[in-house]
């Protein structure tokens, strides 16, 4: 009974921010279910703490994207969502099976927020940034471009969760935290090598434009990849970087 009360309560607050979030137009419907499916699971495996963190992470990420110089402005669908939730709520349905699997929640976290204040500060402060694989000079917003203001964004968001997880998580020590904030950066790094290496580039004949998918809006003519994996979008190379984020976590804590 205990069991399915928490279970009834951590879904009813996930559904309130979620539902919250997609009044406010950073979710879309189906992204407000799938934000109650991975903030439900977190907080009712891993408790407050760690659920508490995840709506950092969603609300700076929405706060930032939301400031001017960031380009048009869209709603989180469902695949984005899980893309960024998906590691952590794994990790914590082992929350009480093994000691690890809270750090693997945070590095999961961090890294989904390194890589977000990444993009929304490089975008604004970036200019011309640079492939991380290549160093040649690519416009504002291109997957696997990295430039200093980035990644200083970067560092800055993977110790902002580190931080709060220290100081909300209990049981976390210095050396936790430290690996929480090596492993958000090492996942907003993943992100950008694979963004660069295997993320599908498309190219429109018809409008011209470059986007991430074949089927584009505003126009009807398919994209043609011009290089990269098919299949592999913006999505899944950050389902990467949160994995890479989990896993640098704990292999941090286990190396010190």
């Amino acid at each position: 009974m205990e069991l399915l009360l928490r279970g009834l309560i951590a879904i009813g607050a996930a559904a309130a921010v979620s539902a919250s979030a997609w009044r406010l137009g950073a979710l879309t419907a189906r992204g407000a279910v799938a934000g109650t499916l991975v903030g439900g699971t977190v907080f009712g495996s891993a408790g407050l703490g760690p659920a508490v963190v995840l709506v950092v992470f969603f609300v700076s990420s929405s706060a930032l994207s939301a400031l001017p110089g960031g380009g048009a402005r869209s709603r989180r669908g469902a695949r984005q969502v899980l893309a960024n939730g998906s590691a952590a709520a794994l990790a914590a349905c082992f929350h009480s099976l093994d000691a690890f699997a809270e750090l693997a929640l945070l590095g999961a976290v961090a890294a989904a927020t390194a890589d977000t204040w990444a993009t929304e500060v490089g975008v604004r402060l970036g200019r011309r940034p640079r492939s991380i694989l290549t160093l040649r000079r690519q416009p504002p917003g291109t997957s696997g471009a990295v430039s200093l203001p980035g990644t200083l964004g970067a560092a800055a968001g993977a110790v902002a969760v580190a931080g709060v997880g220290g100081w909300l998580v209990p049981g976390l020590d210095g050396e936790a935290v430290i690996a929480v904030a090596l492993g958000g950066l090492a996942g907003s790094l993943a992100d950008s090598v694979a963004g660069a290496g295997f993320q599908a580039v498309y190219r429109c004949p018809a409008c011209g434009t470059s986007p991430e998918v074949a089927r584009h809006p505003g126009c009807a003519e398919r994209a043609l990849r011009v290089s990269g994996l098919a299949g592999v979008d913006n999505d899944v190379v950050n389902l990467i970087a949160t994995a890479t984020g989990a896993a640098v976590t704990v292999l941090a804590l286990l190396l010190v």
